[in-house]
């Protein structure tokens, strides 16, 4: 699909921004890892969503939707053998899937989306299997993967590598109780420490309470099992960033809700990022104020704690005054796709000056804005989606976003949540 955003001259309204993709997803996974029914309270319902749910059905669980909440049976410690899984293109959603397969004789991974998810390395958390007992069939790290399990550990004590992700360890860790009980530490670095903590935090919740030494990176789970709750999602702030974003840039009066200021997803960290290069953004409860329009400072971002809201901060830089250094942002490159290569072609293709470095980018600002007028692919990402959607909003002749419809892994309604802003939105026929 391709949609046409053009320039902007003020935004102006209320959004109500999505649940939280990365907290939707946990919740699910651990009701399904339950015995009993619980429920999710506003869950995400985007393409990650779906196909976890889809997947867990398939393992034994149960679900259904009652207005705005979504009623989980799981299937606990004992899955069905579900054959063939597909996650979409989910990262998070197929890590999580991957050590059910130790619990099962054989389960074969697979992707409708070869060119994206099917690209990202597994390696890692495979080798962590093999190590625990496991045959495992894969094609140098990547899907089709094929896991044969279903008989006791030969190690519970474990090392993984947090170098490319986080999710390595949140897979391992949410499927410990299951197992046993595992020991755990992270080698090589941990590229991004919020979404573990959440995953922490919602084992908790769950009822099983992982022991963590965070300066060492080792993490120990007893055996035991989870207990049925019911699980509020609170608002995404990797998704905000966009709309954020595209209020810093253009004349606007735009307020943003619920974003809850002691949830702790790293993303949060862009409110005060944004107020350094100049941008009026205020707080009040639950509720972000902005006020955008005035000149902005580039101000260098390190994104380690705010991976998700990198790509949107990068569309900020490029109309600010002077040279943004985005650093400690390296395993952007195995995200839905390289969000450094693919973003920096992107972006030099609509006229800014961007230079990739070892752990991320430079970018010199071009407060004027950009002629537009082209067309862009997405790569089948949804952050380049938004973010080639919000620089379209200070360019003189819009732009075209190629591969549009994969703004719905996170964030379904962005469009329309843009156009009720005031943003000029169309849809272009293939």
């Amino acid at each position: 699909m391709k949609i046409y955003v053009g320039p902007a001259t003020y935004l102006q309204g209320k959004v109500r921004v999505p649940p939280s993709k990365n907290y939707t997803s946990r919740y699910i996974w651990v009701s399904a890892l339950t015995e009993g029914e619980s429920v999710l309270v506003n869950p995400a319902d985007n393409d990650d969503a779906q196909a976890l749910l889809a997947c867990c059905r398939q393992l034994g669980a149960d679900f259904r939707w009652e207005k705005e909440k979504l009623w989980i049976k799981g299937f606990g410690p004992n899955p069905r053998p579900p054959g063939v899984l597909d996650p979409g293109n989910g990262g998070l959603i197929l890590r999580l899937l991957l050590p059910v397969g130790l619990l099962l004789p054989e389960v074969k991974y697979v992707t409708s989306y070869p060119a994206s998810l099917g690209k990202r390395p597994q390696g890692d958390l495979l080798t962590v299997f093999r190590q625990m007992g496991a045959e495992v069939e894969d094609r140098d790290g990547h899907l089709p993967i094929t896991i044969r399990g279903g008989h006791p550990l030969r190690q519970r004590e474990v090392e993984v590598s947090g170098r490319v992700s986080s999710q390595f360890a949140t897979a391992l860790l949410f499927i410990a109780p299951l197992l046993g009980g595992l020991s755990l530490r992270i080698t090589g670095g941990l590229a991004s420490r919020p979404p573990l903590a959440t995953t922490l935090a919602v084992m908790t919740e769950a009822g099983i309470t992982p022991q963590a030494d965070w300066d060492q990176l080792a993490f120990r789970v007893s055996a035991g099992a989870y207990q049925a709750g019911t699980y509020r999602v609170p608002g995404d702030y990797p998704a905000a960033s966009a709309l954020l974003a595209a209020a810093a840039l253009v004349p606007s009066a735009v307020t943003l809700l619920p974003l809850d200021p002691a949830d702790g997803q790293g993303e949060k960290k862009i409110i005060p990022y944004l107020q350094q290069m100049g941008v009026a953004v205020e707080r009040k409860g639950d509720e972000i104020r902005v006020r955008g329009g005035t000149s902005l400072t580039a101000r260098d971002f390190n994104g380690e704690e705010a991976i998700d809201a990198v790509l949107s901060m990068a569309a900020v830089a490029a109309l600010a005054e002077g040279t943004t250094v985005f650093s400690r942002v390296a395993n952007l490159r195995w995200k839905e796709s390289d969000r450094i290569g693919d973003l920096a072609r992107g972006l030099r293709q609509i006229g800014v000056t961007i230079n990739e470095t070892a752990d991320g980018f430079i970018i010199k600002g071009k407060p004027q804005g950009y002629e537009g007028g082209i067309e862009v692919d997405a790569c089948q990402d949804h952050r380049l989606v938004m973010t080639f959607a919000v620089l379209a909003l200070r360019t003189k002749k819009g732009l075209v976003i190629n591969g549009a419809e994969h703004v719905s892994k996170s964030y379904p309604g962005f469009f329309k949540d843009l156009a009720a802003l005031g943003a000029p939105i169309e849809k272009q026929s293939l």
